[in-house]
Protein backbone atom coordinates (compact mmCIF):
# COMPACT_ATOMS: atom_id res chain seq x y z
CA UNK A 1 0.00 0.00 0.00
CA UNK A 2 1.11 3.40 -1.19
CA UNK A 3 -0.06 6.35 0.87
CA UNK A 4 -0.38 9.64 -1.14
CA UNK A 5 -0.72 11.89 1.68
CA UNK A 6 2.36 11.33 2.96
CA UNK A 7 4.61 11.77 0.23
CA UNK A 8 7.13 14.66 -1.27
CA UNK A 9 8.24 14.77 -4.62
CA UNK A 10 11.94 13.39 -2.82
CA UNK A 11 10.48 10.85 -0.69
CA UNK A 12 7.85 9.85 -3.88
CA UNK A 13 10.91 9.21 -6.17
CA UNK A 14 13.16 7.51 -3.68
CA UNK A 15 9.53 4.93 -2.03
CA UNK A 16 8.31 4.63 -6.02
CA UNK A 17 11.04 4.13 -7.81
CA UNK A 18 13.84 3.02 -5.08
CA UNK A 19 17.52 3.86 -5.45
CA UNK A 20 20.99 3.01 -5.77
CA UNK A 21 23.88 2.75 -3.03
CA UNK A 22 25.82 6.26 -3.56
CA UNK A 23 22.56 7.73 -5.23
CA UNK A 24 22.34 10.63 -2.37
CA UNK A 25 23.93 11.51 0.96
CA UNK A 26 22.69 8.68 3.25
CA UNK A 27 22.01 6.38 0.70
CA UNK A 28 24.59 3.60 1.97
CA UNK A 29 22.81 1.33 0.53
CA UNK A 30 20.11 -0.21 -2.53
CA UNK A 31 17.04 0.30 -1.80
CA UNK A 32 13.92 -1.49 -3.52
CA UNK A 33 11.12 0.54 -4.19
CA UNK A 34 7.46 -0.14 -4.58
CA UNK A 35 7.15 -1.03 -8.32
CA UNK A 36 10.08 -3.05 -7.90
CA UNK A 37 8.79 -4.72 -4.62
CA UNK A 38 5.57 -5.74 -6.33
CA UNK A 39 6.79 -6.90 -9.35
CA UNK A 40 3.84 -9.25 -11.25
CA UNK A 41 1.62 -8.60 -8.17
CA UNK A 42 -0.69 -5.50 -6.85
CA UNK A 43 0.39 -2.04 -5.71
CA UNK A 44 -2.23 0.30 -3.99
CA UNK A 45 -2.24 3.53 -4.33
CA UNK A 46 -4.44 5.75 -1.56
CA UNK A 47 -5.77 8.54 -1.86
CA UNK A 48 -4.62 9.32 -5.65
CA UNK A 49 -6.48 12.39 -5.97
CA UNK A 50 -4.08 14.31 -3.82
CA UNK A 51 -0.56 13.18 -5.75
CA UNK A 52 0.67 16.75 -6.93
CA UNK A 53 0.13 17.36 -10.71
CA UNK A 54 4.39 16.51 -11.16
CA UNK A 55 4.11 13.29 -9.50
CA UNK A 56 0.95 11.85 -11.65
CA UNK A 57 3.40 12.53 -14.49
CA UNK A 58 5.82 10.44 -13.09
CA UNK A 59 3.13 7.48 -12.49
CA UNK A 60 1.46 7.66 -15.60
CA UNK A 61 5.23 7.61 -17.29
CA UNK A 62 5.40 4.34 -15.53
CA UNK A 63 1.48 3.04 -16.51
CA UNK A 64 2.69 3.72 -20.64
CA UNK A 65 6.14 2.18 -20.66
CA UNK A 66 6.06 -0.43 -18.44
CA UNK A 67 9.79 1.02 -16.89
CA UNK A 68 11.22 2.50 -14.00
CA UNK A 69 14.78 4.07 -13.35
CA UNK A 70 16.05 4.00 -9.91
CA UNK A 71 17.33 6.84 -7.97
CA UNK A 72 21.54 7.09 -9.01
CA UNK A 73 20.91 4.78 -12.12
CA UNK A 74 20.69 5.12 -15.76
CA UNK A 75 19.46 1.60 -16.46
CA UNK A 76 15.29 1.17 -16.97
CA UNK A 77 13.81 -1.67 -15.18
CA UNK A 78 10.75 -3.32 -16.29
CA UNK A 79 8.15 -4.04 -13.96
CA UNK A 80 4.54 -5.68 -14.45
CA UNK A 81 2.13 -4.47 -11.84
CA UNK A 82 -1.99 -4.46 -11.48
CA UNK A 83 -2.43 -1.21 -9.95
CA UNK A 84 -5.74 -0.37 -7.53
CA UNK A 85 -6.15 3.56 -6.61
CA UNK A 86 -8.93 5.10 -4.34
CA UNK A 87 -9.64 8.55 -3.48
CA UNK A 88 -12.51 10.31 -1.85
CA UNK A 89 -12.23 13.28 -4.53
CA UNK A 90 -14.23 13.44 -7.35
CA UNK A 91 -11.36 13.33 -9.86
CA UNK A 92 -13.81 14.43 -12.97
CA UNK A 93 -14.14 17.29 -10.98
CA UNK A 94 -10.34 17.58 -10.02
CA UNK A 95 -9.50 17.48 -13.64
CA UNK A 96 -11.99 20.57 -14.69
CA UNK A 97 -9.84 22.30 -11.86
CA UNK A 98 -6.78 21.27 -13.85
CA UNK A 99 -5.68 19.48 -10.68
CA UNK A 100 -5.85 16.09 -12.21
CA UNK A 101 -4.13 14.76 -14.99
CA UNK A 102 -7.40 13.32 -17.64
CA UNK A 103 -4.65 11.17 -18.55
CA UNK A 104 -3.46 9.24 -15.72
CA UNK A 105 -7.36 9.38 -15.32
CA UNK A 106 -8.45 7.13 -18.21
CA UNK A 107 -4.95 5.25 -17.56
CA UNK A 108 -6.55 4.09 -14.12
CA UNK A 109 -10.28 4.06 -15.14
CA UNK A 110 -10.05 0.33 -16.04
CA UNK A 111 -13.07 -0.71 -13.97
CA UNK A 112 -14.26 1.40 -10.53
CA UNK A 113 -16.01 0.43 -7.73
CA UNK A 114 -18.11 3.42 -5.63
CA UNK A 115 -17.82 2.76 -2.24
CA UNK A 116 -21.30 4.35 -0.66
CA UNK A 117 -20.41 6.16 2.80
CA UNK A 118 -21.11 4.14 5.88
CA UNK A 119 -24.35 6.58 6.91
CA UNK A 120 -25.65 4.59 3.72
CA UNK A 121 -24.72 1.40 4.38
CA UNK A 122 -25.79 0.54 8.35
CA UNK A 123 -26.13 -2.70 7.95
CA UNK A 124 -22.55 -2.78 7.41
CA UNK A 125 -21.72 -1.56 11.23
CA UNK A 126 -22.11 -4.50 12.41
CA UNK A 127 -20.25 -6.28 10.61
CA UNK A 128 -17.42 -4.21 11.01
CA UNK A 129 -18.06 -3.81 14.84
CA UNK A 130 -16.98 -7.35 15.09
CA UNK A 131 -13.72 -7.09 12.60
CA UNK A 132 -12.66 -4.38 14.91
CA UNK A 133 -12.97 -5.75 18.09
CA UNK A 134 -11.33 -9.11 16.36
CA UNK A 135 -8.91 -6.57 15.65
CA UNK A 136 -7.85 -4.74 18.76
CA UNK A 137 -8.34 -8.01 20.86
CA UNK A 138 -5.69 -9.62 19.19
CA UNK A 139 -8.16 -12.00 17.20
CA UNK A 140 -10.04 -13.03 20.16
CA UNK A 141 -13.95 -12.30 19.97
CA UNK A 142 -14.84 -12.86 23.68
CA UNK A 143 -15.83 -9.09 24.35
CA UNK A 144 -19.77 -8.79 24.80
CA UNK A 145 -21.70 -6.11 23.15
CA UNK A 146 -25.00 -4.47 25.05
CA UNK A 147 -27.38 -4.08 22.34
CA UNK A 148 -28.18 -0.60 23.16
CA UNK A 149 -24.43 0.18 21.66
CA UNK A 150 -25.49 -0.71 17.96
CA UNK A 151 -28.82 0.96 18.13
CA UNK A 152 -27.21 4.25 19.35
CA UNK A 153 -24.15 3.67 16.30
CA UNK A 154 -27.20 3.07 13.38
CA UNK A 155 -28.34 6.23 14.70
CA UNK A 156 -25.51 8.17 14.11
CA UNK A 157 -24.22 9.71 10.33
CA UNK A 158 -20.54 8.65 10.87
CA UNK A 159 -18.87 11.86 9.06
CA UNK A 160 -15.11 10.22 9.63
CA UNK A 161 -17.09 7.16 8.00
CA UNK A 162 -15.52 3.72 9.17
CA UNK A 163 -12.05 5.61 10.50
CA UNK A 164 -14.23 7.00 12.60
CA UNK A 165 -16.74 3.76 13.62
CA UNK A 166 -12.86 2.54 14.28
CA UNK A 167 -11.77 4.71 16.55
CA UNK A 168 -15.10 4.46 18.39
CA UNK A 169 -14.56 0.82 18.65
CA UNK A 170 -11.18 1.03 19.66
CA UNK A 171 -11.49 3.44 22.01
CA UNK A 172 -14.33 1.43 23.58
CA UNK A 173 -12.20 -1.74 24.05
CA UNK A 174 -9.54 0.19 25.82
CA UNK A 175 -11.93 2.03 28.50
CA UNK A 176 -13.66 -1.64 28.61
CA UNK A 177 -10.77 -3.33 29.62
CA UNK A 178 -11.70 -6.49 27.62
CA UNK A 179 -15.11 -6.64 29.54
CA UNK A 180 -18.14 -5.86 28.10
CA UNK A 181 -18.81 -3.08 26.11
CA UNK A 182 -21.92 0.01 26.97
CA UNK A 183 -22.75 2.85 25.80
CA UNK A 184 -20.94 4.25 28.70
CA UNK A 185 -17.47 3.31 27.04
CA UNK A 186 -18.96 5.61 23.93
CA UNK A 187 -17.82 9.38 23.21
CA UNK A 188 -20.20 11.44 25.25
CA UNK A 189 -22.36 12.61 22.03
CA UNK A 190 -23.56 9.00 21.95
CA UNK A 191 -25.21 9.03 25.67
CA UNK A 192 -26.97 12.45 24.65
CA UNK A 193 -29.16 10.81 21.53
CA UNK A 194 -32.09 9.36 22.06
CA UNK A 195 -32.82 5.71 22.67
CA UNK A 196 -34.81 3.95 19.54
CA UNK A 197 -37.64 3.39 22.77
CA UNK A 198 -37.97 6.86 23.26
CA UNK A 199 -38.16 8.63 19.46
CA UNK A 200 -41.10 9.88 17.90
CA UNK A 201 -41.48 8.19 14.91
CA UNK A 202 -41.85 4.14 13.37
CA UNK A 203 -38.25 2.72 14.39
CA UNK A 204 -36.15 2.08 11.25
CA UNK A 205 -35.58 -1.59 10.84
CA UNK A 206 -31.86 -2.09 11.72
CA UNK A 207 -32.87 -1.01 14.83
CA UNK A 208 -35.30 -3.96 15.08
CA UNK A 209 -32.54 -6.54 14.57
CA UNK A 210 -32.18 -8.94 17.21
CA UNK A 211 -28.91 -10.84 17.84
CA UNK A 212 -29.92 -13.81 15.55
CA UNK A 213 -30.82 -11.94 12.87
CA UNK A 214 -27.90 -10.27 12.61
CA UNK A 215 -25.36 -13.09 13.45
CA UNK A 216 -27.73 -14.36 10.08
CA UNK A 217 -27.66 -10.98 8.08
CA UNK A 218 -23.35 -11.19 9.34
CA UNK A 219 -23.00 -14.74 7.54
CA UNK A 220 -25.23 -14.50 4.58
CA UNK A 221 -23.01 -11.16 3.21
CA UNK A 222 -19.90 -12.62 3.83
CA UNK A 223 -21.08 -15.65 2.18
CA UNK A 224 -22.45 -13.66 -0.43
CA UNK A 225 -19.05 -11.75 -0.37
CA UNK A 226 -16.96 -14.75 -1.13
CA UNK A 227 -19.25 -15.85 -3.97
CA UNK A 228 -20.42 -18.75 -1.95
CA UNK A 229 -17.02 -19.68 -0.34
CA UNK A 230 -17.48 -21.85 2.53
CA UNK A 231 -13.94 -22.13 3.82
CA UNK A 232 -13.32 -18.64 3.19
CA UNK A 233 -16.16 -17.22 4.94
CA UNK A 234 -15.38 -19.26 7.89
CA UNK A 235 -12.00 -18.06 7.70
CA UNK A 236 -13.33 -14.32 7.30
CA UNK A 237 -16.06 -14.86 10.56
CA UNK A 238 -13.30 -16.67 12.43
CA UNK A 239 -15.31 -19.47 13.31
CA UNK A 240 -15.60 -23.75 12.19
CA UNK A 241 -16.55 -24.73 8.60
CA UNK A 242 -18.95 -27.36 10.00
CA UNK A 243 -20.45 -24.20 11.91
CA UNK A 244 -20.81 -21.78 8.76
CA UNK A 245 -22.47 -24.93 6.77
CA UNK A 246 -25.30 -25.90 9.82
CA UNK A 247 -26.18 -21.76 10.05
CA UNK A 248 -26.69 -22.07 6.24
CA UNK A 249 -28.66 -25.22 6.09
CA UNK A 250 -30.76 -23.49 9.13
CA UNK A 251 -30.92 -20.40 6.58
CA UNK A 252 -32.10 -22.89 3.63
CA UNK A 253 -28.76 -22.00 1.86
CA UNK A 254 -27.73 -25.38 0.30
Amino acid sequence: MFYMATLTPNLFDAEFFGYTKGAFTGAEKDRTGYLEHTNNGTLFLDEIGILPMALQGKLLRVLQSGEFIKIGSNKPQKTDIRLIASTNEDLEKLIQQKKFRKDLFYRLNGAWLNLPPLKERKEDIYILIQAFIREFLNQTNNCQIDDTVFAQLAQYDFPGNIRELRSIIQAAVNLAHGGSITVSHLPEKFRKIKSPGNRKGPPQLDELLTLAEAEKQLILKTYEYTSGNKSQTAKILDVAINTVRKKLESYGVK
